[in-house]
């Protein structure tokens, strides 16, 4: 058991090393390492039971086909099983830290069932292909590949994923797939450049995104000045330092992304302050005022 941690542990770091590059701009972690990603990544595999069993490994093995019976067969078990946990842990992550992100994935996710297209999980991230009978032939697209796509492709929300497999098709020799995170990170870029959600993201034609920030910012804002100005605990310089570092994340929101490092945001605002003094001191308050803000724009989103 030893020996598959460790391999599933190794096996993870790969792939989230391999994609860390995407994940870098969207990622609101606090600190943490790609070492606690990946061991975070691969824990529900090793769920027990009561009984002490590894209920999640022994199902998987017992229901995978064609039949584990060889070193190859083994090997490659283990790796598609880990992929699909970093890609889980990873959709789980960009939800958690962007609701805007959510939302439009969500959307996706709807119309790939709509139409029919499938999912595939290739190389630790999961792909649209147009059917179960799916082949890799020539290099998958990569975030690159989708972040230099033609804007032209974006604008109807409908036909997105159509319009990008035959753009594949025709001017490409590349896998017929779209990278499913790659592509909800573009559409949401293009959208958020027109501080307005598109209304197949919307139950209404489309939603502003500064009217969304702006109310959620305020909501934050109050409950700042209720819960710890007005009971003296935290000043007025405080607050309004804290204020600034939230506007800041706003701003990063509705650009596209958030910096990774939650207090990186804070420390701008209390530069004699180190990490230390932010972890005893703020960490919880500014930690929890996020929370707010994303629960404000997400609750805004569902309306």
């Amino acid at each position: 058991m030893n020996h598959l941690i460790e391999l599933a542990y190794k096996t993870a770091y790969t792939y989230l090393n391999h994609r860390n590059k995407g994940l870098s701009k969207v990622l609101l972690a606090e600190d943490i390492t790609l070492q606690e990603m990946a061991i975070d990544s691969i824990a529900p595999l090793f769920a027990r039971n009561e009984a002490g069993d590894f209920v999640k490994l022994i199902k998987a093995f017992e229901n995978w086909t064609p039949k584990i019976d060889t070193e190859d067969t083994a090997q490659f078990f283990v790796n598609r099983l880990i992929a699909r946990s970093v890609d889980k842990y990873i959709s789980e992550i960009l939800r958690e830290s962007d609701p805007f992100f959510s939302k439009i994935l969500d959307s996706i996710t709807y119309l790939i069932d709509k139409v029919g297209y499938r999912k595939r999980n290739l190389i630790g991230t999961t792909y649209i292909v147009e059917n179960e009978n799916f082949m890799k032939t020539g290099a998958l697209p990569d975030s690159k590949f989708i972040n230099e796509l033609p804007l032209d492709l974006f604008y109807d929300n409908i036909n997105i994923i159509s319009k990008v497999f035959d753009y594949i098709k025709s001017n490409t020799d590349k896998a017929v797939a779209i990278p499913l995170n790659a592509l909800v990170m573009k559409i949401k870029s293009v959208v958020m450049s027109e501080h307005r959600l598109p209304d197949s993201c919307c139950n209404e034609q489309g939603t502003e995104v500064d009217s969304i920030l702006n109310k959620a910012l305020n909501t934050c804002i109050e409950k700042m000045n209720v819960s710890y100005v007005e009971k003296n605990k935290i000043s007025e310089i405080e607050a309004n330092r804290i204020k600034q570092a939230l506007i800041n994340i706003t701003n990063d929101l509705r650009d596209g992304g958030i910096n990774p490092g939650l207090h990186k945001y804070l420390l701008e605002q209390f530069p004699q302050l180190n990490f230390k003094d932010y972890e005893e001191k703020y960490q919880n308050l500014f930690e929890y005022l996020f929370k707010i803000l994303k629960k404000e724009i997400a609750e805004q989103l569902r309306t």
